[in-house]
């Protein structure tokens, strides 16, 4: 055999080889990096709370006895619950179903391309974003999420631009009926590919619109349907529990730009593909300008509803979609040269970027900043990351899951908590969890935040008063809420969570509940909550031009210069008639001017008054107060305290009161 026919045979194995070791390469890459920066976290625990119930006999329930979907990903418990009754283990169990799906999205979206540098490219792009990456484990519904995107976009970009078979219809229907099971706000990426499917396939004689509709319809159908019957909602709870808020849509869209600048400051690759996808679609086909308007439309919609407290999570969906569009329009080897160059420069120079975390990862950023949006994987790393397993520590090793062991076996029945995954757990089912944050609670979700919530504003945290009567109510199973609006909605709420499902006045309850006079609770209990809020004034929503702050005994000293001791705070506020109060000492004189008090409302002065030291209060150390009436609700309210500088003030405190609560008419 002739040299150069024996190196033509050879070629092909040559180059097999070459693509299998490349492919095994990057395989072992990605399966560092996931061990690496692997977590699971509270919320997720909520869901495998509801599974660990569903399998014993209580139901697909948080709290045994009282149907509530606490859950936002349907698809992804049904995954979770498949898999626990496998293992009947949850930890190791959920993060081997986390790294499987991953995996298989990632390989999806390799094999899709024409060579291994552009295969090495995208996984090298993907292991850059400490977003994507963050949420290939967590225990949430993302990995998931993220192999449904890859089926649906993958064969949608190769070939929406030809003919497309039933099958193909079918297939790419289906997906996204399950991508909507899975997570009913991820069909904003995939709305406009189906809508302009649909309008391609629906034109013509052989109109095959039908397929499409129905392959999509049949799982959304089924499982609103079947959510309505046995939750008495189509929705899940925890929907409720972020929209039916009372915050301003003003707020939420400042929130959501927050979210934005802080993922470009900790994790600028994510958005920068986005934008990246967004000007290559420019000159692509229609599939590719759908693909990356999608995930612009995915960035505006999370932008819309305040973002969320986990940094990136919601940006990590529409980053694997431009990472298909980046490396199928983006060819050729001097491209894929450069942009590997790039990438290891980009992972030398970041400081988080997830090829850098190791178990004693420590790098988190300050989470009370910018109001709550934290590094999630950052937080629960050290208690939950796969590569510090001991035989003697139990993981999840967090002081929740103590402290739910503790309330098992005390003599409570009910207790309230702000985290309730770890903790609920750990409870067991002979506990009641009342979650502030409502997301498995359906009374508090159908109410607005409480407004204390603006002094302590967290993203995706919006904590709720607990009406009076209500923990009476769950720990007797009898109405106990004073108030006579709730009172009577409770009972209709109660026999659609505890009543038989088939019963007709249950029923009846779930049609006024959802359409019917039932569903304006939120407004009308809102209308007649009293408003007593007391805070101290080194509060964080409190500025000052002339004092200094003492954090610790949560005063502001006046410094002698006159000016505002205090302004703020900036909240929302409803319609109605208040009293501002401002709580301290004076040193000094015991009688004269030191100064006004005034309040504004969306940049505009309601009222003003002097402030006289022989009007003080001593008993209740009030050093002012003022009333006023706003007409309207308002975005931006402000009550402020200017001093002469002429005293030495201590503010403690500043108490805003509805009239309800103040008990006084306004003078």
């Amino acid at each position: 055999m002739t040299p150069q026919l024996s190196a033509s045979i050879d070629a092909p194995a040559t180059v097999g080889n070459h693509r299998r070791a490349i492919s095994l390469l990057l395989f072992t890459v990605f399966s560092y990096v996931f061990l690496a920066n692997a977590w699971l976290g509270d919320d997720s625990y909520i869901t495998f709370r509801v599974v660990w119930n569903l399998l014993h006999g209580y139901g697909a329930v948080f709290n045994p006895g009282e149907r509530v979907q606490a859950y936002t990903h349907p698809l992804w418990m049904l995954v979770i619950t498949i898999a626990h009754a496998a293992t009947r283990e949850f930890f190791f169990t959920a993060l081997a179903v986390c790294y499987g799906f991953s995996l298989a999205a990632v390989m999806v979206a390799a094999r899709s391309l024409r060579s291994s540098a552009a295969a090495s490219v995208m996984v090298l792009l993907l292991l850059s974003s400490k977003a994507f990456i963050d949420y290939t484990s967590s225990g949430l519904e993302n990995p998931l999420s993220y192999l449904l995107l890859a089926l649906f976009y993958v064969p949608f970009l190769a070939r929406a631009g030809t003919s497309l078979t039933d099958a193909d219809i079918r297939r790419l229907g289906l997906i996204a009926g399950l991508a909507f099971v899975n997570r009913m706000d991820s069909i904003a990426l995939y709305a406009l590919p189906l809508a302009w499917l649909a309008w391609r396939e629906g034109r013509g004689v052989r109109a095959r619109l039908r397929p499409l509709l129905a392959a999509f319809g049949v799982p959304v159908l089924c499982w609103l349907a079947f959510a309505t019957w046995y939750y008495g909602f189509p929705l899940p709870n925890t929907y409720y529990a972020k929209v039916a808020t009372g915050i301003p849509s003003s707020l939420l869209y400042r929130q959501g730009v927050a979210y934005v600048f802080n993922s470009v400051a900790y994790d600028p690759i994510t958005l920068g593909t986005i934008a990246l996808a967004a000007a290559l679609a420019l000159r692509a086909g229609t599939p590719f300008k759908l693909a990356a308007a999608s995930c612009i439309l995915y960035v505006v919609y999370t932008i819309s509803v305040g973002g969320d407290f986990m940094s990136g999570r919601f940006f990590a969906a529409p980053f694997l979609v431009a990472t298909l569009v980046v490396l199928h329009t983006a060819r050729g080897a001097d491209v894929y040269r450069w942009a590997a160059f790039g990438l290891v420069a980009y992972n030398v120079v970041m400081p988080l970027v997830p090829v850098k975390t190791t178990p004693s990862y420590q790098a988190g950023w300050a989470w009370q900043g910018q109001n709550g949006i934290k590094d999630e994987r950052g937080y629960y790393h050290r208690m939950t990351n796969v590569l510090t397993y001991s035989p003697f520590r139990h993981l999840p090793d967090s002081t929740w899951v103590r402290e739910g062991l503790s309330f098992r076996e005390g003599p409570d029945k009910v207790t309230v908590q702000g985290s309730i995954g770890f903790y609920g757990l750990a409870a067991g089912p002979d506990k009641h969890i009342l979650d502030r944050n409502a997301l498995s609670d359906p009374l508090l979700a159908r109410l607005a935040v409480s407004p204390a919530l603006y002094f302590e504003f967290y993203s995706g945290h919006f904590f709720r008063d607990i009406p009076d009567g209500y923990l009476d109510t769950l720990t007797t199973g009898e109405n106990h809420l004073t108030d006579e609006v709730l009172h009577a909605y409770y009972d209709r709420l109660r026999e659609v969570l505890r009543g038989p499902l088939l019963s007709r006045s249950r029923l009846a309850a779930i049609w006024s509940l959802n359409a019917g006079k039932d569903r304006g609770i939120a407004d009308r209990f809102e209308s007649r909550r009293p408003i007593a809020l007391s805070i101290r004034a080194s509060n964080e929503r409190f500025g000052t031009d002339t004092g200094d702050r003492d954090v610790v005994a949560g005063t502001i000293k006046s410094t002698g210069r006159p000016g505002f001791l205090q302004f703020g705070p900036g909240i929302p506020a409803r319609k109605g008639t208040y009293r501002a109060r401002w709580v301290g000492a004076v040193e000094g004189a015991a009688a004269g001017r030191i100064g006004f008090v005034d309040v504004w409302a969306d940049g505009k002065r309601l009222a003003r008054r002097e402030v006289m030291l022989e009007e003080a209060v001593a008993e209740r150390r009030q050093l002012a107060e003022i009333d006023f009436v706003l007409m309207d609700k308002v975005t931006d309210l402000e009550y402020r305290l200017w001093v002469d500088g002429t005293r030495s003030i201590i503010l403690e405190r500043v108490e805003l009161l509805s009239q309800a609560a103040s008990g006084a008419p306004p003078r």
